[in-house]
């Protein structure tokens, strides 16, 4: 049983994927925010400054004789500055004395409109510079002096420059801490879940004890729960059905070797004469029943629900080979073919029952299609370290357009004899996919007849995960 082995790796890429896009909207509400409300700050202050300079130029204003006297003012220009320097105070001002006139400053520089505050403040433009103006009106016993001081916009952009560069860079680094952070919870926080999927993938698909408890974390601890009675149903299962393979085989094999045994008496009684060609079609049907009846029983131990349980267990093949040859040498020597062997040590991991109906049904497809004279050789040995199984024989042959379709259920080549009814093949094709095998089927040799193979893997291969069932053809052909 085999997970993705980055799969913990993937979630936290996912999530991550997943967070991204919500936090760098946040970020940028976040860094809008902070900037609006830092440059609210700063435009305060500056105008606070320039507040505080017009009510410095207040005290150079002197009433002598109801007149309006700038006592010791400053020139009517501040000096000029070079663009860009940094600006310690008012780049501009003016007084003006009742009536609009004159008494300082820069003459060009606009009043603001009355307000309900005290100094008031606006934009205006002067030249080619935009202006921040303050304007502060102090009443005398002469009438209202005016006082306006103003400095260049851009020199407030400083500020607003470094604000949003540094709001920006904080805002990143949280948004990159806060990353992190997620990456690390998730890190830890499926740890739990990857013990569990270590001790799944320690163990075949076959294997279907309870996952160890002890070590799960409470938060994971139903999952695995779920996961045992999931593996105790299935296992509960897999013996049910090898129950009912078992028991079917006991009831169908028992009266039909009674019926064979009765009929072979009957076809040996003097007053059964004038019957024995009916007797012998009747013993020819109830021997293909026979056959049928254990090629379908065969076909049900080898599936794959039916396997779940057992273990697998070291097999010789070379033993193995030697033993079905025994059971299918009377029949050779009947039907006058030679049947041997070139079997060589080999080892694989499996089931030994399936393997050896795997090797039977090659031996019997094999003696059922080669004609009286022919050879049939049964091998077995290890290449590129993949021990095999295979059979070879010197009969018809099949059609290479046609060595995929006999794998299938039911299906026999056009015109074939015999009282085969379609299944050896199939029974092949689903133990080797059971074993992670390799069927191959291809003409004997000099082109005469075929060699069928079973590749296994290595010895020392774990077998993961359960076959792939191909059903589409095998349905289009049985249908």
């Amino acid at each position: 049983m085999s997970l993705a082995p980055d799969s913990a790796t993937s979630i936290r890429r996912r999530l991550l994927i997943f967070l991204l896009p919500p936090l760098f909207v946040l970020m940028l509400a976040g860094v809008y925010t902070n900037y609006r409300a830092a440059m609210l700050f700063v435009r305060q202050a500056y105008d606070r400054r320039l507040a505080d300079s017009a009510l410095a130029l207040t005290t150079h204003i002197k009433i002598a004789d109801r007149e309006i006297l700038v006592d010791a003012a400053p020139q009517a220009q501040p000096p000029a500055r070079a663009e860009g320097a940094a600006l310690a105070g008012p780049s501009y001002y003016s007084i003006l004395g009742p009536g609009g006139r004159l008494l300082a400053g820069n003459p060009q520089l606009p009043t603001t409109q009355p307000g309900s505050t005290n100094p008031t403040y606006a934009d205006v433009r002067l030249g080619t510079r935009d202006l921040r103006v303050a304007t502060y009106r102090m009443s005398t016993t002469v009438g209202t002096v005016t006082i306006n001081v103003a400095e260049a916009s851009d020199s407030r952009a400083r500020p607003g420059h470094f604000i949003l560069a540094s709001t920006w860079l904080m805002d990143f680094i949280q948004v990159d801490v806060t990353l992190l952070l997620v990456w690390v919870a998730v890190h830890f926080g499926l740890k739990p879940l990857t013990a569990v999927r270590r001790q799944i993938e320690a163990r075949s698909a076959r294997e279907l004890r309870p996952l160890d408890v002890a070590a799960v974390p409470v938060e994971v601890r139903p999952l695995v729960d779920a996961l045992n009675l999931l593996f105790e149903m299935l296992s509960e299962a897999a013996h049910s059905q090898r129950r009912f393979v078992a028991d079917t085989a006991h009831q169908l094999r028992t009266p039909i070797t009674g019926l064979l045994g009765h009929l072979e008496l009957l076809m040996r009684e003097p007053a059964a004469a004038p019957l024995q060609s009916r007797l012998a079609a009747l013993h020819d049907e109830l021997t293909r029943l026979a056959h049928s009846a254990n090629q379908l029983l065969a076909l049900a131990r080898a599936d794959p629900s039916a396997n779940l349980a057992d273990k697998f267990e070291r097999i010789e093949l070379k033993p193995l080979a030697e033993r079905v040859l025994e059971q299918h040498f009377d029949r050779s020597v009947e039907g006058g073919i030679d049947l041997g062997a070139e079997a060589q040590p080999a080892r694989v991991n499996g089931n030994p029952r399936l393997i050896e109906d795997l090797l039977g049904n090659l031996v019997d497809n094999a003696l059922s299609y080669t004609p009286k004279g022919g050879r049939v050789t049964v091998r077995s040995g290890v290449q590129d370290s993949n021990p095999y199984l295979e059979v070879e024989d010197d009969g018809p042959g099949i059609p290479e357009a046609e060595r995929v379709r006999v794998r299938q259920r039911f299906y026999r080549l056009p015109g074939t004899p015999g009282l085969g009814c379609g299944l050896g093949l199939a029974i092949v094709e689903e133990i080797s996919q059971l074993h992670r095998g390799a069927l191959t089927i291809e003409a004997g040799a000099n082109g005469r007849g075929t060699r069928i193979r079973v590749q296994f893997p290595p010895i020392g291969a774990r077998l993961v995960g359960q076959p792939a069932r191909k059903r589409e053809t095998e349905n289009s052909v049985s249908s």
